[in-house]
């Protein structure tokens, strides 16, 4: 009979122990799911590599290059990069007119539009059939192919202007397009490789963590297994194979599920991340192909490097699993006690010093106080349950429920067990409200911008004016305006000075709209108690709001040279303006970019928009992370109640039911911890109401998302430990 060789005796014992110990298909499942975190952790740090890859590759095939970097090339069109903005969302335009026959198209372009007429990436295409402007840059004649996109869901076109759009003037002659140009579309508005990357981490710490708690899982059955071994003569590298054998299969496994999501992106095509929003390009996962496969190998070695350097020997360290039994601390108490009168002074202590003169310090108290809120809010849950044991104790003489019985007494007993417990759920919680509220607090500007759009809505649009525009074409464009759109102008005072008035200039019937004089000689006369639509246009384009200069004279005069600071135009009854359609006609009209009009502050409110989408990118990560650090208190606290069932397994036998385990895990871990959600969810919302003033958007959506998921692992984690409690007590012998 063939011998088998001592290496694979050591791994097939190995993996039987891993099956026999308490708490063994615990660490399994705990090793799979830490594998699988990693590796997909890894495989997003390979795809973000790809698609940053991609868009750079893609982006320097559709530069323009400039006839005056390259004098001795011939012209062959016209261009000019703009930008336009949907749902508070900046991309690029390029108007582009061919000077000759069969030059060069851009990527992904079949042929030339005529004047009038765009090229229309998909997402765009789509956003602009939601709003009903299908044609809004000229008739759509065709999509642009995804080799011509920086991404799938680039939100990108070329457009032909016609010849009223068209100043040849301020055109940029160019020779084609390639690398070494000037760069349009998504570049310009995402952030760089490097600065994503660091939000990685996010997932990798929290994997790790995850991770090294999965390996310290039933070490104290494994640091008996070692003890025996070393009794028996085995060296280090016998209890390596041993710890090895039990650990390979769900650490293959996990690898292997790790790295399926990416694989199934190659073979299926582009995917929109949820959420998000954003395209992930299967073509560019292809190209990174072997990064995406190496992730699991590289999760799987990891994961056994750590399986292989955490086991020691029992004989000279302690088990790596916390003891379940802790007994009562002050520390605890005063912990509990003060978590109630920490969130008020978080709530209201901020809120009483200037935001303009007082900033860094009122960020500095709310951010210590909310660090303070999750060191002491676990012990405010342990107190409430503990308290609440003996009453529960109490009322199992009338039912029966010995599990009942033992949970409350035990809950009354050890409530730094009920700490750990619920920490990880609470402080979850608490942490996602939190990452959302940083990633979605503008600046001072965008706040202010966002205080005026809150007043006024659209009622009121600012125009800038080229130049080069002549004032009786403007006129004419301004006089086919809807009849109930008043217009004046605002000009910067003469001297300049930060303490004199800008002038407003418009005729009687406006001038009374705003609640102002009707003069024709220039008076000067306080904004108090003028129309609300006036003092917010003197916020964006005055020095001085307190007062104005008003004068009874056409907004835009013929014979006068001076080009007002801004034309504003407002409805007479207050109500939102019709601003797509003014826009598209001062689109149609004038030349490109040479008439803008936009709401008060809206550059502002634009340029916040685009730091929330990145802001977006941290809570994408943020809250997969939190919750990742959720399981693996989960896990902990199951392997504790495990140790926990061996203790009272002996209660099985003399009741006869084994199903008293479920009631035990009931009350031991279902009910904190789902308390702990609800008392943590709470907190969270309580803790975001000083921030409602600072622009903040705390998205509901996520933070239920987050409590229904904590919500699903509680439920797991009871009745998983109650399932293996009463698998364990079946094994139980005197």
């Amino acid at each position: 009979m063939k011998r088998i060789p001592l290496f694979w005796q050591m791994l097939r014992i190995g993996r039987a122990a891993g099956k026999r110990a308490g708490g063994g298909r615990v660490r399994a499942v705990a090793l799979l799911l830490a594998t699988a975190v990693l590796a997909l952790g890894l495989t997003t740090v390979a795809a973000t590599y790809a698609a940053y890859d991609g868009i750079e590759q893609r982006t320097d095939a559709r530069r323009l290059l400039f006839h005056d970097a390259y004098p001795t090339q011939p012209v062959t069109a016209l261009a000019m990069a703009n930008f336009d903005e949907i749902k508070g969302r900046q991309f690029s335009l390029v108007y582009i007119r061919p000077t000759a026959e069969g030059v060069a198209l851009p990527p992904g372009v079949d042929h030339w539009p005529a004047p009038g007429e765009a090229y229309l990436s998909p997402e765009l295409k789509r956003l602009l059939q939601a709003e009903g402007t299908p044609d809004k840059y000229g008739k759509t004649i065709g999509v642009i192919r995804e080799e011509g996109l920086a991404s799938p869901g680039e939100r990108y076109a070329y457009v032909n202007p016609t010849d009223r759009q068209l100043d040849k003037t301020r055109a940029y002659p160019i020779v084609g397009f390639g690398p070494n140009g000037m760069p349009t579309g998504d570049v310009r508005f995402i952030a760089d490789r490097s600065t994503f990357l660091s939000a990685l981490y996010l997932i990798l710490v929290p994997a790790l963590a995850l991770a090294v708690l999965a390996v310290c899982i039933g070490s104290a059955a494994r640091d008996e297994r070692t003890s025996l071994v070393r009794a028996l003569g085995g060296r280090w590298r016998h209890r390596t194979l041993l710890n090895l054998g039990e650990s390979v299969a769900p650490v293959i496994t996990g690898a292997i599920l790790g790295i399926l999501p990416a694989l199934l992106v190659q073979v299926i095509g582009n995917v929109r991340l949820p959420w998000i929003g954003y395209w992930l390009s299967a073509y560019d996962l292809r190209q990174w192909w072997w990064a995406v496969l190496l992730a699991g190998p590289s999760a799987a070695l990891v994961m056994l490097l750590l399986v292989c350097l955490v086991h020691r020997s029992a004989g000279r360290l302690k088990s790596h699993t916390a003891k379940l039994f802790a007994g009562k601390s002050r520390a605890l108490y005063w912990g509990a006690l003060a978590c109630p009168i920490l969130i008020f002074a978080t709530v209201w202590g901020p809120a009483q010093f200037d935001p303009l003169d007082h900033a860094g310090l009122r960020d500095n108290l709310y951010t210590g106080g909310v660090i303070a809120v999750m060191a002491t809010l676990p012990c405010a849950i342990a107190l409430g349950v503990s308290s609440f044991g003996p009453k529960l104790a109490f009322w199992t003489r009338r039912t029966g429920d010995t599990g009942a019985l033992i949970s409350g007494r035990h809950a009354a007993a050890h409530p730094a067990v009920t700490v750990r417990l619920v920490a990880g759920v609470s402080i979850a919680l608490v942490l996602v409200g939190q990452v959302q509220i940083k990633n979605s607090m503008y600046g001072r500007y965008a706040r202010e911008a966002q205080a005026t759009v809150d007043r006024v809505g659209q009622s009121v649009l600012l125009v800038n004016l080229n130049g080069h525009v002549p004032r009786s074409q403007v006129n004419d464009v301004l006089g086919r305006l809807p009849s109930t759109v008043e217009v004046f102008a605002v000009y910067r005072p003469k001297d300049l000075s930060p303490a004199s008035p800008a002038r407003i200039q418009g005729s009687c019937r406006t001038l009374r709209v705003l609640r102002l004089p009707c003069s024709t000689q220039p008076a000067i006369t306080p904004s108090r108690g003028s129309d609300q639509r006036l003092i917010e246009t003197l916020r964006w384009a005055s020095p001085v709001v307190g007062q104005v200069e008003v004068q009874q004279a056409p907004p835009l005069p013929d014979n006068s040279s001076v080009t007002p600071a801004k034309l504003a135009l407002i409805s007479d009854d207050g109500k939102d303006l019709p601003q797509e359609e003014i826009k598209q006609l001062l689109r149609d009209e004038f030349p490109v970019a040479a008439v803008v009009a936009s709401t008060p502050g809206s550059e502002w409110l634009v340029g916040a928009q685009e730091s929330l989408a990145h802001g977006r990118w941290v809570v994408f990560f943020g809250i997969p992370g939190v919750l990742i650090v959720a399981i693996a208190v989960a896990l902990a606290n199951l392997t504790e109640f495990l140790r926990f069932s061996q203790k009272v397994a002996p209660l099985s036998v003399l009741t006869g039911r084994r199903k008293v385990y479920y009631s035990a895990a009931a009350w031991t871990l279902l009910l904190p911890l789902l308390g702990s959600v609800v008392t943590s969810l709470l907190a969270a919302s309580w803790l975001a109401a000083p921030q409602a003033g600072n622009g903040v958007k705390l998205s509901n959506s996520a933070l239920a998302a987050s409590a229904g998921g904590l919500v699903l692992l509680a439920l797991l984690t009871w009745w998983w430990g109650a399932r293996a409690a009463v698998r364990q007590s079946r094994e139980w012998r005197p």
